[in-house]
């Protein structure tokens, strides 16, 4: 009851406060709205392939009898297509209370936002999925999964420019425990 209470009043201050917006802030809302889903189409100069690698640093939360372990990977990725990412990813994780480290060798496809809105502008969803190794003997299973983050850059520059982000992850396996990552992204965009 106390949820539908809570998104019923934030439904209707929202209402509210569109109804209240000048024609001229209607029509910016609504440019920036546009703009936040770009229109797909081909590369056409260097800085819009979004060339990048990275490191990425965070939790494993593995379902199950394992605790929470940290996460450390690199990842490397560019646009093709705008606003389309593809990338690949390894990451490697030794579960807690156990001997059993996992290495993950992920290709990912992604949705890249866009905009004025400034962490949505940076921000992206898509699909990861990839073989999953682990160590003694346990075999090699296979991971799918969705895929949320944003990269927030640390210069405003087109190209050679560092960023900080954070991603999630949830990864669905076959045979063994699917797991939750989360962590932190630091990446050198060409």
């Amino acid at each position: 009851m106390f949820k539908t209470l809570v998104t019923l009043a934030l439904l209707t201050s929202s209402v509210v406060s569109y109804a209240q917006m000048s024609k001229a802030e209607k029509e910016s809302a609504q440019s920036r709205l546009e703009g936040t889903l770009p229109t797909p189409g081909a590369v056409e100069d260097k800085s819009a392939y979004r060339i990048h690698m990275g490191l990425t640093a965070g939790v494993s939360n593995p379902n199950g009898d394992a605790k929470s372990s940290p996460e450390y990977g690199l990842n490397v990725g560019f646009q093709p297509y705008v606003p389309f990412g593809l990338g690949s990813e390894i990451t490697t994780t030794e579960l807690d209370n156990t001997t059993i480290q996992r290495t993950n060798l992920l290709v990912r496809g992604t949705y890249n936002f866009g905009g004025d809105i400034p962490v949505l502008k940076s921000s992206y969803v898509g699909l990861v999925t990839g073989p999953m190794f682990q160590s003694q003997n346990e075999g090699t299973e296979w991971s799918v999964g969705p895929v949320v983050g944003f990269d927030i850059p640390l210069q405003e520059k087109r190209s050679d420019f560092l960023s900080l982000g954070l991603s999630a992850k949830y990864l669905y396996t076959t045979n063994v425990q699917d797991a939750f990552s989360a962590g932190l992204a630091l990446k050198y965009w060409y």
